[in-house]
């Protein structure tokens, strides 16, 4: 297998003697090149081809986030990086514009390789040419709203109160009334009614807007239209909201810290967005995939790879490393069939998607187990030593479907 080809850019020369020596020992996976200056990179880019650029912000003549999207309009395929330690709110809107990830100094050799490998995954998806035709380029597909990189930067500015975020929510109608249906539903069991957006955020947890924005935008950009998908399309979001919430439950029973339950959550509620494409854009080929699905034994995503061309775990990591969507997020929905594929060896979102989506089924629409079907991978949670947890996360999975149960009509 070729090395993979990374180019490092910052004006400070410490800074990139301290890069050389972290990744030292990864000069057999990854070939590195280093430039001192957006100009500088540019020109080494147009003599060597680079799959992944990982530039500081704020450097003179050319920012970073200024060279990242002349990269993304001359170099599309290559996967595009910011490693700064400058991040007030503007600067890290601006950057998570242009950047598929962000990351902050100081940055560990071991949080950087794991970064730079979860990334290097995804590439494989932004560049196939299948996936691309079916679905279309960066230029024919829905973009991300601009609220969900407002937020994003607002929920990580530490001088960003509850009342400057509900502001930033107040420009959107539709997603304010949806904020205020969801904590006024009978699963927040409130004896009041709820009108105001800050007591709303208060309620439902900064941490969890954006996901409430994604699915909502989700819903929006991959219609369904057809009265026969409809149906699949109602229970597909009934099952994310399981599967999300008991992989946020796993997460937090095994310790996660930081965002980390929070990015299972996510992962859980898009885990089956590709099938959402499907249903939305998959026209002919989506009713040769249902009636192979009900005729055949053959595993689901070897059929969606037969009749597409990739499965819907690939279809999903397109759109949403489109949408600079972080790393970890797309890995636990791209890997989520296959987890003992990845490298890491510690407890993720990806374990704990992976493991809400088997331990919830039979699935919850009756007559259509088979499009859902996973099979839990004993090999991965025994090589991450976290097969003995299994009684532990069914119970958890048993109290979820309990609780789901309750209030489906």
């Amino acid at each position: 297998m070729s090395k993979k080809i990374i180019l490092f850019v910052d004006d400070n020369d410490n800074i990139i003697h301290g890069i050389q020596r972290q990744l030292r020992p990864y000069r057999e996976q990854w070939q590195l090149f280093f430039a001192t200056s957006g100009a500088e990179a540019l020109r080494l880019m147009e003599k060597q081809p680079i799959d992944l650029i990982v530039s500081d912000m704020m450097m003179p003549e050319m920012r970073g986030d200024e060279l990242l999207k002349k990269v993304s309009e001359l170099y599309p395929c290559t996967v595009r990086m910011i490693l700064s330690g400058y991040a007030d709110e503007n600067t890290l809107k601006s950057g998570m514009e242009v950047a598929h990830q962000y990351l902050g100094k100081p940055c560990s050799s071991e949080v950087l390789r794991e970064a730079i490998s979860q990334i290097f995954k995804i590439q494989a998806c932004v560049c196939n040419p299948r996936i691309i035709a079916e679905l279309g380029d960066a230029n024919q597909l829905p973009s991300l709203p601009k609220i969900y990189q407002e937020l994003s930067a607002a929920i990580a500015d530490e001088n960003i109160g509850i009342g400057d975020i509900a502001e930033i929510f107040a420009h959107d109608m539709v997603l304010s009334a949806k904020l205020l249906h969801l904590v006024n539903s009978p699963y927040f069991g409130m004896n009041r009614l709820i009108s105001n957006l800050t007591d709303a955020i208060n309620l439902i947890g900064i941490k969890k807007l954006n996901s409430l924005v994604l699915s909502v935008h989700v819903k929006t950009a991959f219609p369904v239209t057809s009265p026969a998908m409809e149906r699949y399309m109602e229970y597909l979001w009934l099952d994310a909201g399981r599967v999300s919430e008991l992989a946020r439950q796993i997460a937090l029973s095994e310790d996660q810290q930081e965002d980390r339950p929070d990015q299972a959550y996510l992962g859980g509620l898009l885990h089956n967005m590709g099938l959402l494409i499907f249903l939305s854009r998959g026209g002919n080929k989506l009713n040769a995939l249902m009636n192979q699905v009900k005729t055949t034994e053959v595993p689901v995503a070897e059929l969606e790879t037969a009749v597409f061309g990739f499965t819907r775990s690939e279809a999903a990591a397109y759109v949403l490393s489109l949408w600079k969507i972080p790393p970890r997020i797309i890995e636990s929905i791209l890997l989520q069939n296959t987890p003992n594929t990845t490298a890491y060896n510690g407890i993720s979102a990806l374990t704990a998607v992976h493991a809400a989506a088997c331990l919830l089924k039979p699935s919850v629409m009756s007559g259509c187990n088979r499009l859902f079907e996973m099979t839990l991978d004993t090999a991965y949670l025994q090589r991450i030593n976290k097969l003995e947890r299994l009684p532990d996360w069914q119970e958890l999975a048993d109290k979820v479907m309990a609780r789901h149960a309750e209030k489906t009509p």
